[in-house]
């Protein structure tokens, strides 16, 4: 998220020089959707220049065994990206409008007079610590570790074969999930997410039936790599001139697909907040955004740990679609919790209640 708030803060005026040890192009495991809210924070940012490296999605997909729920999103699309080239389209963005960039190069010393890269040193202002889970800069700062809750793994793969849905579809199983991503006309992003240690994508796989079917003549781009998800959250983002961003500055699980969308949104109120020579805007800010997506992680882990419970959810969902997209459009932040549907919200408590029998919803063939 370095990139991302560096171009926000050059849109703003301020001089700006992104220091990164790793050398483009940079990826990371996740799985790879970028929800309304971040595409429409990618446009703030001056990258929405054409689709033709993104593919539109239009809403979620909840599926177990024989049972579907769908919601559509009311606004807006979500986009599936490619990580590598998202991390282009960022760097060819801020070199267009000035940004300094030294890659293969790692911030050493953090202190009141400046940054030590290499056996330079550098005078600055403010200090943006976008240095993942075990930032350096965090521990700099004085800052304390994320609270983590249960982490697990997560395993991502591409496979060339044609999408069957303009939908992210989450297939659910006691042991983890599977998110199916569309990211071309011809090539989709399966990422797993597993709650013990030591599971391998093909044994994860098959604990999905219908998604096993579907990969079945998919030829795998690449092989699975994997990364640690789950939520960590960080009382305080920023100390005196400094202030954290991305996973330095807390997680939710992969599973929200909100992580590059909180990135996106946070990068424009830290520069805001640094354009008002006021970082503790930024604090309130990221408070803010942060918590409904955290929030929502909580509550689909609890739920995706019964299967009972589980279940009863997905076959209330089903029957009650526009009360799914309301709850999509509350996690990402675009209408108030406070408003619901109230005669979608009733029935779907009726039919928790009641364990109505499993509805199977629309399913693209």
């Amino acid at each position: 998220m370095g990139l991302a708030a560096a171009i926000a803060l050059r849109l703003r005026g301020v001089d700006v020089l992104v220091v990164d040890r790793a050398r483009p192009p940079i990826d990371k495991p996740c799985g790879e959707g970028l929800m309304p809210d971040g595409v429409t924070a990618l446009d703030r940012l001056g990258i929405m220049s054409g689709l033709d490296w993104a593919l539109p999605f239009r809403g979620i997909r909840f599926t177990e065994a024989s049972a579907a729920a769908e919601g559509r999103f009311n606004a807006g699309y979500g986009l599936g990206i490619r990580r590598t080239a998202l991390h282009q389209h960022l760097i060819d963005r801020a070199a267009q409008i000035g940004v300094a960039m030294r890659w293969g190069d790692a911030v050493r010393v953090v202190d009141r007079a400046g940054v030590e890269v290499g056996a330079r040193r550098i005078s600055c202002r403010w200090v943006v610590g976008a240095d993942g889970r075990e930032s350096s800069v965090r521990q700099w700062a004085g800052l304390r570790s994320a609270k983590a809750t249960r982490r697990r793994i997560g395993l991502r793969q591409h496979f060339r074969v044609a999408p069957w849905t303009d939908l992210v579809e989450v297939h659910w199983h006691d042991r983890g999930q599977a998110v199916v991503t569309p990211l071309a006309s011809d090539e989709i992003c399966v990422s797993l997410f597993a709650n013990d240690a030591g599971s391998r994508f093909p044994d994860l796989v098959n604990l999905f039936p219908d998604l096993q079917q579907r990969l079945r003549h998919a030829m795998p781009l690449n092989a699975a790599r994997g990364a640690i998800s789950g939520s960590g959250v960080i009382r305080s983002v920023v100390s005196n001139r400094i202030a954290l961003i991305g996973d330095a500055a807390g997680t939710v699980d992969a599973l929200t697909g909100e992580g590059l969308s909180l990135g996106f949104k946070h990068a424009i109120v830290l520069a805001d907040a640094i354009e008002k020579n006021h970082l503790r805007n930024y604090q309130r800010a990221h408070r803010k955004i942060s918590r409904p997506p955290e929030l929502m992680a909580t509550l689909m882990l609890l739920v995706g740990s019964r299967r009972d419970v589980r279940r009863r959810v997905l076959n209330a969902l089903a029957a009650q679609p526009s009360l799914f997209t309301f709850m999509l459009a509350v996690h990402g932040g675009a209408v108030p919790i406070s408003a619901p549907p109230l005669g979608a919200v009733a029935d779907f408590f009726r039919r928790l209640v009641t364990a109505e029998p499993l509805v199977r919803g629309p399913v693209a063939r």
